[in-house]
């Protein structure tokens, strides 16, 4: 299968096709999947520190680079900083965490996953998600503390809406480069898309058949 590139900020290539791993935390599946996915041609791998799935993504890709198979360099790895993190003192310690499960150097495109912050819950809390205060701003030039360090090459964001993301373009140092946001048929969001590409954003679609998961997700996480 040839996938063809697209730039981020008009110079990063990305395959324009990639392999999602949500809802994809079963071991032994994963494994086999993501095996006939690189065999078939994939080499854009999207995952997240909440999919946890990052573990096993890493195991696979270390068996791909270490046999010669693959070269780092030919892999487009990207990860996510989750609700939890959305937090200027809590960027770093996740990145790393992330890169650890990865067994990696570096991801290629790391995103803010949701644009609210969430404060941790126990495991016996009957509320799913408590919201937490955050600055993106802050947030945003820890991130580009990362692409300093070189922890990952380029950053950008997840279901951010255009107030959100003019918000980071008008005060950043590094732009983003993705916006990676639910798009296909029945959920086209033209002006989301058309504002993204106007300041350089490349849009990303997830779940372009649709999303008819969701409500098995948020029935898991006591969401009506």
């Amino acid at each position: 299968m040839v996938v063809p590139n697209a730039l981020l900020l008009g110079k990063y290539e990305f395959p324009v096709v990639g392999y999602g791993t949500w809802q994809s935390n079963n071991e032994e599946e994963l494994e086999k999947a993501l095996n006939a996915a690189l065999e078939t041609g994939y080499r854009h791998i999207d995952t997240a520190y909440i999919y946890n799935n990052e573990h096993i993504i890493g195991k696979v890709l270390q068996q791909w680079i270490s046999s010669g198979k693959l070269k780092r360099e030919e892999l487009f790895i990207t990860t996510k900083l989750p609700m939890q993190a959305i937090h200027e003192d809590r960027v770093e310690p996740f990145i790393k965490e992330s890169l650890e499960r990865l067994q990696l150097d570096y991801v290629d495109l790391y995103l803010i996953h949701f644009p609210i912050c969430t404060k941790p819950r126990e495991a016996y809390s009957k509320v799913p998600f408590e919201v937490d205060d955050t600055d993106h701003i802050a947030v945003w030039k820890k991130l580009e503390e990362q692409v300093d360090a070189g922890r990952t090459r380029t950053i950008g964001v997840s279901n951010f809406n255009i107030k959100q993301i003019d918000r980071i373009v008008k005060n950043s140092r590094i732009k983003p480069a993705c916006l990676q946001v639910e798009i296909h048929v029945f959920l086209q969001q033209r002006e989301l898309v058309e504002f993204a590409q106007k300041n350089g954003v490349v849009v990303v679609a997830y779940c372009p058949l649709a999303n008819p998961g969701i409500n098995k997700f948020y029935k898991k996480l006591g969401l009506p």
